[in-house]
């Protein structure tokens, strides 16, 4: 496999870990918040606001290992019923869509979050520098568009085994 593709698979392993991380934080700040609410009255302040950055983090961190498993939600009932020429047709087709919207969700979320850092926006009750996830994000729509890249690669190549 070429050098690019494995350090890609090493992120993206990497990035599952974080997602994993992630909803770990999202349980355990949700259950010490409960608990403190419902014991001393005392809820974690900005816990909401904790868990809400969490769930980004581990929706973005997570999408790369999810193509990479092709866990993704497919509408395939008509897709199915063609032969298998056509169905990679398809795939391909629906690839180039998504390479290109991906890359473009990226490049756009980047630049939302040179505003935010111009714009000095933090959040609301922590006052956390909030486009430091944006950029995080973009990161991790960038990682997605290399791997439906790679497909698209793989594709015309015919090396259907490295997938």
């Amino acid at each position: 496999m070429h050098p690019f593709w494995t350090f890609l698979d090493k992120t993206q392993r990497f990035m599952k870990g974080v997602s994993s991380v992630c909803l770990m934080g999202m349980a355990l700040m949700t259950c010490a918040d409960v608990i403190l609410r419902a014991t001393i009255n005392k809820p974690i302040f900005g816990s909401e606001e904790i868990v809400s950055i969490f769930a980004v983090l581990a929706i973005g961190f997570a999408l790369p290992y999810a193509h990479r498993k092709d866990s993704h939600v497919g509408v395939e009932i008509v897709v199915r019923l063609l032969s298998k020429k056509n169905q990679e047709i398809i795939r391909l087709i629906t690839n180039v869509f998504s390479c290109l919207l991906f890359l473009l969700l990226a490049w756009q979320m980047f630049l939302y979050a040179r505003v935010m850092q111009g714009s000095g926006e933090v959040s609301m009750n922590l006052e956390l520098p909030t486009y430091s996830f944006v950029y995080a994000l973009s990161f991790c729509l960038f990682i997605v568009t290399l791997y439906i890249l790679q497909d698209i690669i793989f594709f015309f190549r015919g090396d259907r085994q490295e997938q």
